[in-house]
């Protein structure tokens, strides 16, 4: 054996058990089909092991029961060791859109800016779409100016009315707000999860 020879610990990944509810997919495909989604409906008591679940199959892409003819739903059977978790490919590239109400960063060369989205205008003045459709990626943020220090407080211009700016979405990203203090506790005093590189 060589003492030298450095050791290389390992560190397992905990994989998340499979339970009742849990939408998965086949990881080997059943002779002359593919691999099939599911919803878990039942965990078999047959081997504890690795026991057989009875599923609902799915629709890969939006996860809506699969019909069957007139006979209703489709179900199938696997056993658990042959299952993996499944989300839908559009599920995980979801990117969440403006909304009114969002705290924004506007970023415009090396200037930072930050908003709380009041509205929709549409870049050419016509009606937009935004309020009732969500956000079309078109039209422009009209927000409130804050302070992103501690409280989020309103900034007032010289007439005595809360400054306003219009932003295009692509200059802009939705900020977290933490409401709670150190001690976890809800607190008004709102503030913003600025990383330290953009907090100067």
């Amino acid at each position: 054996m060589n003492l030298n020879q450095p050791i290389i610990m390992e560190k397992k990944k905990k994989k998340k058990t499979i339970e009742i509810g849990d939408h998965v997919k086949e990881i080997v495909a059943s002779k002359g089909s593919k691999k099939r989604c599911g919803e878990i409906l039942m965990i078999l008591q047959d081997d504890p092991g690795d026991p057989t679940c009875e599923l609902l199959e799915v629709n890969p892409d939006d996860l809506t029961p699969l019909e069957k003819g007139s006979d209703g739903v489709q179900m199938f059977k696997a056993k658990r060791s042959k299952l993996k978790h499944y989300t839908p490919r559009k599920q995980l590239f979801t990117k969440k859109t403006f909304e009114k109400g969002d705290v924004i960063q506007q970023k415009r060369g090396s200037t930072l800016k930050y908003g709380r989205i009041v509205c929709f205008v549409h870049p050419d003045g016509l009606y937009s779409t935004s309020h009732e459709e969500g956000y079309n990626g078109k039209d422009l943020l009209e927000c409130v100016e804050i302070d992103k220090k501690p409280g989020l407080l309103q900034i007032i211009g010289p007439d005595g009315e809360p400054k306003r700016f219009q932003a295009k979405g692509k200059d802009c990203k939705i900020m977290k707000v933490i409401t709670t203090d150190s001690k976890g506790e809800e607190t008004t005093m709102h503030r913003l999860d600025i990383p330290e590189e953009e907090s100067f």
